[in-house]
């Protein structure tokens, strides 16, 4: 879970950092819940998300976000997906523009997870039936997404 600083500059953000580039298709976002959430509304609510592929200069992902509100409960799922629609990126950067509660300035979530879109092939996978082979031998094999087929 991240909290941020009640005292820290604002606006407040949090930078993710993978370990190289990646075709991002969605972010999963779990808005900060804990017992208090339903009063105090530290979970985010309105966010500028953005991308980059060298962490200096940054793309905005559209316009302001909207996060749903967590619900306070120990069963609370993600409720928040945001469509990357495939844009390479090495970090990803929320900054926050409100949260639920409007009381306090600080923010908080409880989980986020990036899933990408595979741009190569994960294992071989020969394309069955072909019969044809390359020069080296080999059968041709299903390209990843955004790959051309060898022939």
């Amino acid at each position: 879970m991240w909290l941020s600083s009640m005292t820290g500059t604002q606006p407040t953000w949090i930078q993710y950092e993978f370990d190289k580039v990646y075709a991002l298709h969605q972010m999963l976002v779990w808005n900060h819940n804990a017992m208090s959430e339903p009063l105090i509304g530290l979970g985010i609510k309105e966010a500028t998300v953005e991308y980059s592929l060298d962490g200096a200069a940054w793309t905005s992902l559209g316009s302001t976000q909207t996060f749903a509100r967590a619900s306070g409960k120990d069963d609370y799922t993600a409720n928040t997906a945001i469509d990357f629609g495939g844009v390479p990126a090495k970090f990803v950067r929320i900054t926050t523009a409100s949260n639920w509660g409007g009381i306090l300035r600080q923010y908080g979530l409880s989980e986020v997870r990036f899933l990408h879109v595979p741009v190569a092939a994960r294992a071989p996978a020969p394309l069955v039936g072909r019969g044809a082979r390359d020069a080296h031998g080999l059968e041709p094999v299903h390209p990843g997404r955004g790959v051309e087929a060898v022939a």
